[in-house]
């Protein structure tokens, strides 16, 4: 869940990065200028565009550092964190 919360999360900013990178500016633009000019013209769908593959990358990178990082603290013999305890009802 964590994953997916900060694919959502980060989307619009990476796409307007990749964005932003990949055009020059114009004299005397600014960074902020061209930010919202991109947003405006990519729209609230645009900025999301490429959801699906980033959900599955970020969402399995980070099972798999939660997995991983559980499975160091157990080796340690560290004790819970993160990880979701067994509950027994009595």
């Amino acid at each position: 869940m964590a994953g997916f919360a900060a694919a959502i999360i980060s989307q619009p900013a990476d796409t307007l990065l990749s964005k932003i990178n990949k055009t020059k500016a114009l004299p005397g633009e600014t960074i902020t200028g061209r930010l919202i000019k991109m947003a405006g013209q990519l729209g609230a769908k645009g900025l999301f565009t490429g959801m699906g593959a980033r959900l599955v990358m970020v969402g399995t990178l980070t099972a798999g550092q939660f997995a991983i990082y559980g499975d160091i603290k157990r080796a340690l013999g560290a004790t819970a964190g993160v990880e979701i305890a067994k509950v027994t009802v009595s």
